[in-house]
């Protein structure tokens, strides 16, 4: 068995107890047992898994794992972590965070009074 194949069956291990430790809690029965082969699959055919615009595409995800309807916003927290470590396992450029962008804050250029104080304190 090449050092390839080995290190394949020692992540799907991984993965899968992943699964077991993450996604069991959180899931029904028929949507953990649909997402774990889906994650394997990804090891065993070395695919990232579906990407869009840098994001992982949760539509695509749950089509190909038949749980479009139950792939809530706590499920896709808890398999997001895998779904990293898999796109890390294969050497790709890891997904963006799905974050929303920082407020802009409003800066006047003015230093408030206490600012003003310490920098003159610290300048002596």
């Amino acid at each position: 068995m090449t050092k390839h194949d080995l290190s394949s069956r020692h992540f799907q291990r991984k993965i899968s107890q992943f699964c077991e430790l993450r996604i069991a809690p959180v899931a029904s029965r028929r949507v953990f047992e649909n997402i774990r082969p889906y994650l394997a699959s990804l090891i065993i055919y070395r695919k990232s898994p579906p990407l869009l615009n840098g994001h992982i595409d949760w539509k695509m995800i749950g089509q190909a794992c038949g749980i479009e309807a139950e792939l809530t916003a706590e499920l896709k927290k808890q398999v997001r972590p895998g779904l990293d470590a898999i796109i890390r396992w294969l050497g790709a450029s890891p997904a963006t965070e799905e974050r929303r962008p920082p407020k802009p804050t409003v800066s006047t250029g003015k230093m408030t009074p206490a600012k003003k104080a310490a920098s003159a304190r610290s300048a002596r």
